[in-house]
């Protein structure tokens, strides 16, 4: 019987210190990341000579916005969301919240700043996705673990994701780089296109994976046909597909990485892939979808573009994308797709609002019916990750939804006094 599914946070974060770093070699141990005390106090993350990351706005779980800090927090304070997965389930009680999908932002900035060590970046990953599997296995209905893949290569990319498809509690395989590990998309990645749509795995990214910054003028390199895309003509898609960002700003937005899956073929060849997107966002959607679809047209004749679908199409059908507290977004949500958005809470970091998810709901969802709020507080994730059928979605959202919580204080207000 599937789980009575009624809030699932689409972005969350595991924030405890990193004891799966002994599960690394004893050979690399030096490169992982470690906790070390700072000089004027709380922890920090070292990870070989570089600079300490103090601990401090990555866990604000239920301060008052007065008593944010930026360093100066320790691991012995007991800190929310950097407990074991006992804690973890009762803070999602607190927050009334019935799942979360987790992330880990600290080993996504490990594994960036070891780089090109391949054996380092390789051991990281794996001993990350061994541990958070056993961690998720606590209850694999409500703690929904997302693997990392290394960009140390194509190899690598594609052992990593058939390891994670089989570790119990891991629903996602998150991307840094795009699979072979360039910044943009080339020929090289279609292999692990291949696997992930073969293992029916979703690839998931924290607000983008390439489109870095060095990619934000024309041309981008990834997007030229001789690069990235077998496709006819002698058009310079670069310009093209430049011309579809709609002039948003870049790189936070996954606007330049959906543009290459669009127009590089993958979601052609492959049309089971499936993409979720955390902490993007929704509001920029509307505007954009609307843009490009014109931009598109007025374009794709110089550009000689033929695609199977409209680009509207490829992005209802492939990408979710997700947002904590977004009113213009969900005012605007029919032009992006109902089925296409996914409420988070980012509990621990200073964005969420935890414990008061269900005060954040109500602001948002009132007016919203409850079909609807069903899918975007919970079944649209649900179904991208397969927690749920995705052919079961439309019968459970037409299940009865608990009423909005009344009298809920404006935004920000209980955290300011």
């Amino acid at each position: 019987m599937t789980r009575n599914y009624e809030v699932i946070s689409a972005d969350a974060h595991i924030e405890a210190p990193p004891v799966w770093a002994e599960r690394i070699p004893a050979h690399l141990r030096d490169r992982a990341p470690r906790i070390v005390a700072l000089p004027d106090g709380g922890d920090g993350w070292q990870l070989g000579d570089g600079e300490p990351a103090p601990l401090g706005l990555q866990l604000t779980g239920g301060k008052k916005y007065t008593e944010f800090i930026e360093r100066g927090q320790s691991y012995a304070d007991d800190l929310p969301g950097a407990g074991g997965p006992e804690q973890r389930l009762a803070e999602q009680d607190r927050d009334g919240v019935d799942a979360e999908v987790l992330f880990s932002s600290v080993v996504a900035t490990a594994l960036k700043k070891v780089g090109d060590h391949r054996d380092v970046q390789v051991a990281i990953a794996t001993a990350y996705n061994s541990w958070a599997s056993e961690f998720c296995s606590h209850d694999i209905e409500r703690l929904l673990g997302v693997g990392i893949i290394p960009f140390t290569g194509i190899d690598d990319a594609v052992a990593e994701l058939h390891r994670i498809a089989e570790l119990p509690g891991l629903r996602g395989a998150m991307l840094l780089q795009f699979p072979s590990g360039k910044p943009v998309l080339t020929d090289a990645d279609e292999p692990f296109w291949a696997a992930a749509a073969d293992l029916d795995v979703c690839i998931v990214a924290h607000h983008n994976f390439g489109g870095d910054e060095k990619q934000k003028s024309h041309p981008l390199p990834g997007l030229r046909k001789e690069k990235a895309m077998d496709m006819g003509g002698g058009a310079d898609l670069g310009l093209f597909a430049w011309l579809l960002t709609c002039d948003l700003p870049l790189p936070t937005l996954p606007i330049v990485t959906v543009l290459q899956l669009m127009l590089g073929g993958p979601l052609d060849r492959h049309p089971n892939l499936r993409f979720h997107f955390a902490e993007t966002g929704i509001g920029w959607l509307p505007y954009w979808l609307e843009q490009m679809e014109d931009r598109f047209d007025r374009h794709r004749f110089w550009a000689k573009v033929n695609l199977e679908r409209r680009p509207i199409e490829y992005v209802r059908d492939h990408f979710t994308f997700s947002f904590q507290e977004d009113h213009a977004g969900l005012a605007l949500r029919h032009m992006i797709g109902v089925d296409n958005i996914c409420w988070a809470s980012d509990f621990p970091h200073s964005v969420s609002d935890w414990p008061y998810s269900r005060e954040v709901l109500a602001r948002s969802m009132a007016g919203v019916p409850n079909d609807e709020r069903r899918r975007i507080q919970a079944l649209n994730i649900a179904a991208q990750f397969r927690v749920i059928d995705p052919a079961d979605k439309d019968r459970l959202a037409a299940e009865p939804l608990s009423p909005l919580a009344s009298d809920v204080p404006g935004r920000g207000e209980r955290r300011i006094a």
